[in-house]
C-alpha cells in the first residue's frame, strides 16, 4: 500500500494516488488567473492611493480586460469602455434633470441608437447597466461624480488589464503579441508554463 503525502500543498495542488484510485485535486491556477489577480491588485492600488477613489470600477475593468489573447483583451476593453462612456454620460444628463422612471427608461433610446451608429452593439448592455447605476444609485448632486468616477475607473482598469496581459507571459495564440524574453522570470515560474 502506498501512503500518500497529505501535506496541504500536495492535497490541493497534486494528484493523490491510493492503490489504483487516482483523485485529482485542485489544478494549479493558470496564467490568466494569476494575471487577472495582478491586474486587479494594481488597479485597486492605483485607484485607492493615486486617484483616491473607490477601486471597485478599476477592478471590474481589469477583470474584463484580461482575456485569452491580446486582441480579445483590447476588444473586451473597448466594448466595456464604450458602454461605460455612453451609459455614464447619458446617465449624468438624465440624473441632473430628473429622477423620472419614464424618462430614465426612455434614455435607453439614445444609448441604443448611439452604440448602434458607432458599430458597438455589444456595448449596449454594459452601457445600460452604467446608465441605471448613475441614475438610480445617486442623487442629482452625486450623479456626475459617480458617472465620472465610473468612466475613469473602468478606463484605468482596462488599461492596466491589457498591460498586465501583454507584459506578463503574453498569450501565445495571438500573433500580434510581442515576443517577451522569458529569462527575466524566475525559473520556478517557467516550470509551470504549458
Amino acid at each position: 500500500m502506498i501512503v500518500p503525502d497529505l501535506s496541504i500543498s500536495n492535497i490541493f495542488w497534486r494528484r493523490i494516488t491510493i492503490k489504483r484510485l487516482t483523485i485529482r485535486a485542485l489544478p494549479h491556477p493558470g496564467w490568466r488567473t494569476i494575471k487577472t489577480v495582478i491586474a486587479v491588485f494594481l488597479s485597486a492600488l492605483f485607484m485607492k492611493y493615486i486617484l483616491k477613489q473607490t477601486p471597485f470600477f478599476g477592478c471590474i475593468g481589469a477583470v474584463v480586460a484580461v482575456e485569452r489573447t491580446l486582441s480579445s483583451s483590447v476588444k473586451a476593453a473597448i466594448v466595456r469602455n464604450v458602454g461605460t462612456i455612453t451609459g455614464g454620460l447619458i446617465g449624468i444628463v438624465i440624473a441632473t434633470f430628473t429622477n423620472s422612471l419614464a424618462i430614465t427608461s426612455l434614455a435607453l433610446i439614445p444609448l441604443i441608437y448611439i452604440n448602434n451608429r458607432i458599430g458597438r452593439k455589444e456595448s449596449i448592455v454594459p452601457g445600460a447597466i452604467v446608465l441605471f447605476a448613475v441614475v438610480y444609485l445617486n442623487t442629482v448632486e452625486t450623479a456626475w461624480v459617480y458617472g465620472a468616477t465610473r468612466i475613469l475607473g473602468t478606463f484605468i482598469g482596462t488599461l492596466i488589464g491589457i498591460a498586465v496581459n501583454m507584459l506578463i507571459v503574453p498569450p501565445h495564440s495571438d500573433k500580434s503579441v510581442p515576443e517577451v524574453d522569458l529569462h527575466i522570470l524566475p525559473d520556478s515560474l517557467l516550470d509551470d508554463i504549458e
